[in-house]
Formats: C-alpha cells, structure tokens, sequence
C-alpha cells in the first residue's frame, strides 16, 4: 500500500471500519462513509479497493469530480480489476464522456470477456453515439453466451426497430416476453411495434404493460394511440385523463390537441391547455406547447393573444418575442413582426431568428433582405430543407442565377411508374381505406379535406404492402441513379452517391375539395406523392384539378410565383423531388384521391 500513515492500524480495525463504511454507502449516509473511508485512507495509504469504495461514495453523492479522481487513483493501483474500470466507465458514461467510457469498458471486457454488466452498458453508449451495429453485435454476445436474456433481448429489439428492422424487432421483443412475460418495457416496445405494423393487439399489450404501471403517462399515452388506430375512441378519453392527471406534460398535450383535432373538435381542440394552465401558470414549457399547438391549427391570432396573457406569469425573454413575431407575420401583419424583431437587436441570434427574419422579410415584400438572412441560415446549416426552401423562392424574386443550380437542373425531380398491376392497385386501395379512421385532417399537416394515416405505413405487415414497397424502391433507386453529378454544397446532390433508405411513410385520402397546401418535408432528401386511387376525372380539361405542383409557394406568402412544374396524377405513377421544393395540389371537384407519400434520406455513414 501506497501513501503515508497516521498511525498503524490492526489488521481487523481496519476490516471493521471498511465494512462499516460499505454498509454506510448501501444505507445510503453517504457523509459517514466518506468519514470512515477518508479515515482508512489516513490508515493504510492508497489502496484500490479502499479508493474504489469511496468514488462509489463520492459518485452517489453526486461529486462527480471526487469520484472521478478516486477512480484514476484505484485504476492506476489495480489496472487488471474489471470491476473498477466498468465502474469507472459507468461514470464516464452519466458524465458524457462517451469516448473515455467505451475505452473504460473495452479495458473490463478485456481482462473480462464474461463480464455481461460491462457488456451491456457499452450497447448503451454506443446507442447514444448512434453505433448500432456495434451495439447490436455486444447484444448479440451477450444473448449467445448465457440464457435467455429478457433485458438484452428488448434493448435488441429496440435498437432494430432503430435500424428499421421492424419484423425482427417484433420478434426480439416476443422473445423478451418469453423470457418475462411481465416485463414493462418489452411490453411497450412491443406494442408500439404492433401498432405501427398494423398488428392486431397493441391495445392489449398496452393494457398488460398498464397492469404493471397504472396511470404511467407514456404507456397512457400509447394506449390511447393503439385505441385510436383501431377506430376506438375510448383512447381520447384515457389521453385527457392522463393529461388531468399531468397538467406539466406537454407532450401529451399536444397529441391531445392532434387526436382531439382529427375527431373533428374544431376550434376548441386545444381548450384542454386552460385548465392546466390555470394550476400551473408559470409553467414556461406548458404555455410554449400551448402556443405552438395553436400554431399549428393555423390558430395563429389565438397563439398571439395566448402569448401575450402570459406575460406577468413568465419571463418576457428574447425567444419569446421571437415567437410573437412569428405569430404577427403569420396572423398577416408582416411590417409590425419585422419591427417587433428589432426589438430583439443584439439580444438574439442564430438561425433561428435569421430563418424568421427571412420568412418575414419575403412577407413584407424585401426578397433581397430575405435572400441575405436565409443564405446565413444554409451556410450554418447545410441540411436546412425550410431554409432552402425558402432561399429559392427569394432567388426565384430577385432573379438571382443560384436557383438554376438549386432548383432548375434537368433530373431533379420526376415521375415513373411503380409496374403495379390494375388489380394490384385495387388491392392496395381496399387496404388502404380501412386505415382512415379519424375524421379531420391532422393539425400541422399539408392536407386540407381529408385523412392521413398513422405510424409508419411500409412497416405494415400485410402483403401488398410489401409489394407497393419495394416496387416504390425500385423506382427510387432509379431516380437517383439519373441525378445530376454529385455536388458537395447542393443540398440533394451532396447525396448523389449516398445509400438512400425510406424514413417515413404514410398514406392520404382526399375527398371533394380536398388539396394539400404548399409545404416542404423538413426532414427527407427526397419527398414523394405515388397515386393509388383517382377518381375518373380527375384533371380533365385545363383547370388541371387534383394536379401535383412543383415550386408554387404557400399562399401566405402572396409572392405570385407560379409553379415549376405541374405533375397530372395518374394510377401507379410516382413522383419525386427535392424535399425543400415547395409543393402542393389542386383541389378538385369529388371523388377520391388516394395517395401514398415517404420521404427519402440518405443513411448514415
């Protein structure tokens, strides 16, 4: 043993006093145990197993940088123990230091391969570091090594739903349930993946999991999705429960207003905010969501008055005068939200605040002014679709030759066919109408008239499901497979030679008079519109009803540009573009206009 001495102690002193001091940290008097083993320390010198205990100590005493200390000193001693370097690694792992913790655990599992604890917290670190298939692979040594492991197995079937393996995630999970029929987590993995697959069940598997949890506010919160994707509407009434009884959870509140806008509850979908507000009202977050669901109903006058009666409970911050502007341009009063970001000078800056002064700017008529903010805003952020989007429209106004290169290079966006038979297509149709079970279209959605699915569509389990899929991929890899050379600062042909995968899926039924407004999808490469069902006259004459439009903006903007191009819908024909170009449809006159739409986005390295 290292260190000087106070003074010799006897061997079974010395045994006494760390047994006390270990039985101290368990009870948790964290205070007395540092005494006895700072005392120990005076005793004997440094020593790895004394030192190990006291960064335990100090670890669940939340002094982070004692703990830290205490491990370096006990690894150094005993450089060959697993235990203080996966406990070490532990620590590293709480503060962040994900590179010096997976290091800590290589060095366990070196001088321990068997060490299933160590193994297990790596998957977790590599899962945060996005390095699935390496946490999958520790996964997988850990399930071959012993019997079956019902943690392992659901945090494997987590990671690949993660990787968008959904059908072998539902069987890890079934194997998790084997192992523990009871276990909350497997359970709501499970469930989650029945519902997005379109699975008989989930609400069933939601209900064991509740047994296990009642009134949990996620669980709650997938049993009342699981219920409204079975045409159910018990689930709205289990969502405001659970809201009633977490009046600060906002997410809740928020599929609340989404679910409660989709059953057709009109102007008063968001009415739920008030009484939580009422009991909770210098809650920041809580008054935040409350404004951003009205915004997204295009409730923006009612998000501006909301916003400004907080004032009093909540602090007036920059980002909230941000908000206001926002909700001023968007309520129509473009001028009076430019001035209101003045106020803001030198108090906030970012892209944030460039996006919105752009989006404003070109409201307010200045596309010169929005061109200027929003090149910032792609400068800082490459992968910016809504800044893109919006950066070709003023290139568009000023005449700016940038949006040849942007928007107006030949491939850039097509049709193809999918090479679905007639009878294929029907049977795709039939599937797909089933799925629309709510009554209004979704707040903060493109569709006006109409219905979109839940979950992720090609997650599905049916047959012509996977049919449509890979029909629809074929021809994605064809598009891309004709794009314009790569290009490092073109935001879609940086990934010309990338590997494309679909992220999101959904399906769309519009009804008479039913269009989508002009948006962008802020989160694809590519975005999409594949034509299952039209109905008979559909864009016949010149008024080009229910047609596809490329480049038009959204009307809001009153910019006048007309659209790049217009795409006649037909069955079985696919369309793809960049996802920061504006589209939108026309409405037509009755029938039914069945799509499915995805975005596509490049993997990641």
């Amino acid at each position: 043993m290292g260190g000087a001495r106070d003074r010799p102690m006897d061997p079974n002193a010395v045994n006494s006093l760390f047994a006390r001091a270990e039985q101290a940290f368990l009870n948790g008097r964290i205070d007395a145990a540092r005494q006895d083993l700072r005392e120990l320390g005076r005793a004997v010198g440094d020593h790895p197993t004394v030192l190990h205990l006291l960064a335990l100590v100090e670890k669940k005493g939340r002094n982070a940088e004692a703990a830290r200390a205490a491990f370096q000193r006990a690894a150094a001693l005993a450089p060959n123990d697993p235990q203080i370097a996966g406990n070490y690694a532990n620590l590293l792992q709480e503060l962040g230091a994900f590179d010096e913790a997976l290091a800590q655990y290589g060095r366990a599992l070196a001088l321990n391969p068997g060490f299933r604890e160590a193994r297990y917290n790596r998957v977790l670190v590599l899962q945060k570091l996005g390095r699935l298939d390496e946490a999958l692979a520790d996964l997988d040594a850990i399930l071959s090594a012993g019997p079956a492991d019902a943690r392992a197995l659901t945090a494997r079937a987590g990671i690949l739903k993660l990787l968008g393996r959904a059908g072998e995630a539902a069987e890890a999970y079934d194997a998790a349930l084997q192992a523990d029929p009871s276990g909350v987590n497997a359970l709501h993995g499970r469930a989650r993946i029945a519902m997005e697959r379109g699975e008989a069940g989930a609400s069933d598997l939601y209900r064991r999991a509740l047994e296990q949890r009642p009134h949990d506010p996620e669980l709650s919160l997938g049993m009342a999705e699981a219920l409204e994707a079975e045409g159910n509407s018990l689930g709205l009434t289990i969502l405001a429960d659970a809201v009633e009884r977490n009046p600060g959870w906002t997410v809740g509140h928020e599929v609340l207003a989404r679910m409660r806008s989709e059953a057709g509850e009109g102007d008063t979908f968001a009415s739920h905010y008030q009484h939580a507000i009422e009991r909770r009202p210098q809650d920041r977050a809580l008054h935040y969501s409350h404004w951003h669901s009205l915004a997204r109903g295009e409730r923006y006058a009612e998000a501006l008055a909301a916003l400004r009666s907080a004032r009093g409970h909540i602090a007036d911050e920059p980002e909230m005068r941000l908000m206001e502007a926002i909700f001023t341009s968007e309520a129509g009063d473009a001028r009076a939200a430019l001035a209101l970001l003045d106020e803001t000078a030198g108090q906030l800056d970012g892209p944030d605040l460039w996006f919105a002064r752009g989006r404003i700017a070109l409201r307010a008529g200045d596309a010169a002014q929005a061109a200027r903010f929003l090149e910032k805003v792609t400068a800082a952020d490459p992968a910016s679709v809504n800044g893109w989007a919006h950066l070709d429209l003023a290139w568009r106004l000023i005449g700016d030759p940038r949006h040849e290169w942007l928007s107006g290079q030949p491939g850039l966006y097509g049709t193809g066919d999918i090479g679905l038979s007639s009878a294929e297509l029907t049977a795709v149709a039939d599937l797909l109408r089933g799925l629309h079970r709510t009554r209004a279209h979704p707040i903060g959605q493109s569709l006006r008239g109409g219905t979109q699915t839940r979950g992720r569509l090609f997650w599905r389990h049916e047959p012509e499901i996977a049919r449509l899929h890979d029909a629809i991929f074929a021809a994605v890899r064809s598009h891309v497979e004709v794009l314009p050379p790569r290009d490092s600062d073109h935001p879609l042909l940086r990934h010309r030679d990338s590997t494309m995968t679909i992220e999101g899926s959904w399906s769309v039924r519009l009804t008479s008079q039913g269009f989508h407004v002009n948006h962008v999808h802020p989160e694809g490469v590519l975005s999409s519109a594949c034509y299952i069902s039209l109905p008979p006259s559909l864009g016949a004459g010149d008024t080009r009803d229910g047609w596809l439009e490329l480049g038009r903006p959204p009307e809001q903007l009153s910019l006048g540009l007309e659209p790049l191009a217009s795409i006649e819908p037909r069955p079985g024909r696919l369309a793809l573009f960049p996802s920061y170009l504006f589209h939108g449809t026309r409405p037509f006159a009755g029938g039914e206009r069945l799509t499915v739409a995805f975005d596509v986005v490049a993997a990641k390295a």
